[in-house]
């Protein structure tokens, strides 16, 4: 009876098992190609031709060979400490990378459309229409405002109303001139108005705008440091006591107790690192 018992026990197990098993495995190979196509997707996005140079590719897939060659070969003792760098390289670092890009990217439309909004005032003033002004803009000015803007005009073309367009733009682009853009034209359309003036506005505030962030700059620049400061220490502290005494660290690296350390530590110093440079940024307004 109680080998019965055991054997109707194992069996249910093993269907559980059979049952649960695949749909997870399932659900995680949809849910990692689903993220793959998400990060494909933005990080061509932030790329345009003239980027796609092997020093941007290398960024990616060095840290995510060097990820899983520290996983595969590191020793049975520092198997832990192999995992880590291997998520920090092989996960952390092309995200943080792509995060970069498409911040750098953000900047630069920002950083442009000063430029591509006294185009299009000039056009206004020349009686071009709204199209013509976006036209304008695309031929003359660089990416990344060309790219976006010329997305614009190929929906536009497609048939998908400008509103949405521009909708769009400012939630590929947000920026607070990008935000007084959209709205100017979207109430031009509807109540009509002269956008020629609309947009000089637009650029004298942007400009006001830009000289209280550069005085927020100046004065978040102390804090910056002291983050790159804090951030660094630890790591030359590690390298300097080494470098002087190779087993300083070995109670740290080999037993069971100093890699938990090391990991609660690598842990409390990504979140120190992390508070300090929110602290030291401000955002938009």
């Amino acid at each position: 009876m109680f080998l019965i018992g055991l054997c109707v026990i194992f069996l249910s197990v093993m269907g559980i098992v059979l049952i649960i098993v695949p749909v997870l495995i399932n659900k995680a190979e949809a849910a990692n190609q689903k993220s793959q196509a998400k990060f494909v997707v933005k990080y061509d996005a932030v790329l345009s031709e003239d980027q796609m140079k092997k020093s941007q590719r290398m960024v990616l897939y060095v840290p995510l060979f060097l990820g899983g060659l520290a996983i595969f070969f590191a020793p049975p003792d520092m198997k832990v400490v192999g995992v880590i760098v291997g998520v920090v390289a092989g996960v952390i670092i092309p995200r943080v990378h792509l995060s970069f890009l498409i911040g750098k990217r953000k900047r630069m439309f920002a950083n442009q459309l000063m430029d591509a909004l006294m185009i299009m005032s000039s056009s206004f003033r020349g009686g071009l229409s709204l199209i013509q002004a976006i036209e304008a803009v695309v031929d003359e000015m660089p990416d990344p405002l060309r790219q976006e803007f010329g997305i614009v005009l190929g929906e536009n073309k497609m048939g998908v109303a400008l509103d949405d367009s521009l909708n769009r733009l400012y939630k590929r682009m947000p920026s607070p001139a990008m935000q007084q853009v959209v709205t100017a034209v979207l109430l031009a359309r509807e109540t009509g108005g002269n956008l020629a003036l609309i947009f000089s506005r637009i650029i004298a505030s942007t400009r006001e705008r830009r000289k209280v962030e550069q005085s927020l700059t100046t004065l978040t620049v102390q804090g910056k440091i002291q983050g790159v400061v804090m951030t660094g220490l630890p790591v030359l502290f590690y390298f300097a006591v080494s470098s002087s005494n190779p087993h300083f660290f070995d109670v740290m690296r080999n037993s069971p107790m100093g890699q938990q350390l090391s990991i609660a530590c690598f842990v409390m110093w990504i979140l120190g690192a992390g508070s300090i440079w929110k602290i030291s940024k401000f955002k938009d307004f």
